[in-house]
């Protein structure tokens, strides 16, 4: 990354976060007016004061996307979308660096969720992990799901449609459509009335 390129981030980095402390609906319209243009694509979003966003020409925000307070959204070298009325509350960290992080339709995540799209290399010990780049991977949240407060989502899972984390759930593998999980690991600990009539 050259001279300019960095110029340029830090640059959208102080106009996100001079955006990001106004209170009010004023300040929730003026940093839909103000980010708007930066957004890979963005329909009518409800963006909470303290929200911070890296990577936003990577990302992508239906109608009806809520971010709560205090978030942490990045995108470098990855893609973030979030379907139309996509939720999330206060403290998530969506970071899709380096990967994909979809979110569907009607989805809402709890406080204090991580979604990482990508994990550090570990192969070689002659090195230090930190110094060893990341394996690329997706997470995809298909629509109509609800995941409790406080879980993690690691990279390369899916998690059906109407589909229940547990709040605290450690998700490593797919959930099935309309299955409840929960735990550590997350394993299935039920499945909501009516899944074979929805299926």
């Amino acid at each position: 990354m050259g001279p300019a390129q960095r110029l340029k981030m830090a640059l959208l980095e102080l106009w996100v976060s001079a955006l990001g402390w106004v209170p009010t609906p004023a300040g929730i319209a003026l940093r839909y007016a103000g980010l708007k243009p930066f957004f890979a694509s963005c329909g009518s979003v409800r963006i909470a004061t303290g929200v911070e966003f890296v990577g936003l020409g990577n990302m992508r925000l239906g109608n009806g996307v809520r971010i709560g307070r205090h978030c942490i959204l990045t995108a470098q070298n990855g893609s973030l979308v979030m379907d139309e009325r996509a939720a999330i509350s206060a403290n998530v960290h969506l970071g899709a660096d380096d990967g994909l992080i979809h979110i569907g339709a009607r989805t809402a995540i709890g406080t204090g969720t991580v979604l990482r799209a990508a994990n550090h290399r570990i192969d070689r010990t002659d090195i230090p992990m930190m110094d060893q780049g990341h394996v690329p991977g997706e997470i995809h949240i298909e629509e109509d799901v609800w995941i409790g407060a406080n879980c993690v989502i690691t990279a390369d899972v899916r998690i059906g449609r109407g589909a229940v984390v547990g709040a605290g759930a450690v998700v490593t593998h797919d959930v099935e459509p309309f299955t409840i999980v929960g735990g550590v690991p997350a394993r299935p600990i039920g499945h909501r009335p009516g899944k074979e009539q929805q299926g």
